[in-house]
């Protein structure tokens, strides 16, 4: 447990709470034996709840990793009018720089903690939200390698590895959604329940911080957009390989029909095999085929199929 004290306010910050951090805090505070009960363990749910002498909040922060599948970081708030407790189950560099920061620099902690627990709240929100949208530049960037690289993928057939691409960029758009969609109605709430806690002079900071919200909400349906346009064009361009592939592989089982019917007739075994026997029979029978062969080219390319 990790205590920052401040003019207006006190910040404790719990790491993995333990029972003896949360006893403390209970007995402190007079916490309510549910929220206790939260707070021994992370949860898959958003919510937020109005104590009278405090707010319960719970946010997830998504995180661009392939290899984690999770909801992304959570971080638990417990809001009150001199103090804030936070609860953090694993390990989030964004959060922690910005509690070191509040902790070592004098100029910051003055700045975060000078104005009360609303806009400690209001500052530590925006710096997640930044990190949020990092997380989001980096999705960005993947898509556009993915967009730029699509059609070179296809010219030099490295299908397997575009289509795993897409589908391990599909796959994190729908856990940033599974993170971020429910969190809506609980930012929109927070600016009603925000503003009968903190006063209406608070109030511009709960609209921007549902701003911010909505800015991500957008920028996640924009990537989601591309990659389902990505994704159609890289289906409709192995689809087009694919006919094209089966087209030539027609064509060459066309082009191989007379050689081997020609090949087939004169290697019958019958008595009166017309040319065979002949001085030249063998260079006849070669050209009867160059000659199939060039016709069904013609042919081909009179149906423009070539």
């Amino acid at each position: 447990m990790q205590t920052i004290r401040g003019e207006k306010v006190t910040w404790i910050n719990l790491d993995k709470p333990s029972k003896d951090d949360l006893e403390t805090i209970k007995q402190r505070y007079n916490l309510h034996p549910l929220v206790i009960e939260e707070l021994s363990r992370s949860t898959f749910r958003a919510r937020l709840e109005d104590y009278g002498d405090f707010l319960y909040l719970i946010l997830h922060f998504p995180v661009y990793d392939l290899r984690d599948s999770t909801l992304g970081k959570e971080v638990d708030f417990i809001i009150g009018k001199d103090f804030l407790i936070t609860a953090q189950y694993r390990k989030f560099p964004k959060f922690e720089a910005f509690l070191k920061n509040c902790t070592e620099d004098k100029v910051l902690r003055e700045k975060y903690l000078s104005r009360g627990t609303a806009f400690l709240l209001y500052y530590l929100l925006l710096d997640l939200f930044d990190f949020v949208f990092s997380e989001l530049d980096k999705m960005d960037k993947k898509i556009t390698h993915v967009s730029v690289n699509i059609f070179k993928e296809h010219h030099s057939r490295k299908h397997g590895d575009l289509v795993r691409e897409l589908s391990m960029l599909r796959r994190e758009i729908i856990d940033f959604k599974r993170a971020i969609r429910p969190q809506e109605h609980i930012f929109m709430s927070f600016q009603t329940q925000g503003e009968e806690f903190f006063g209406t002079e608070f109030q511009p900071y709960l609209r921007n911080l549902f701003g911010m919200y909505m800015k991500v909400e957008n920028t996640l349906e924009n990537h989601k957009e591309v990659v389902d346009a990505l994704h159609h064009t890289n289906t409709s361009l192995l689809s087009t390989r694919t006919t094209e592939i089966t087209k030539n592989l027609t064509i060459m089982a066309f082009i191989t029909f007379p050689l081997t019917l020609l090949a087939n007739i004169f290697g019958m075994n019958t008595e009166n095999n017309p040319i065979i026997g002949s001085p030249y029979d063998f260079w006849i029978i070669v050209a009867m085929m160059v000659a199939g062969i060039i016709s069904m080219f013609e042919f081909f390319r009179y149906k423009k199929w070539l």
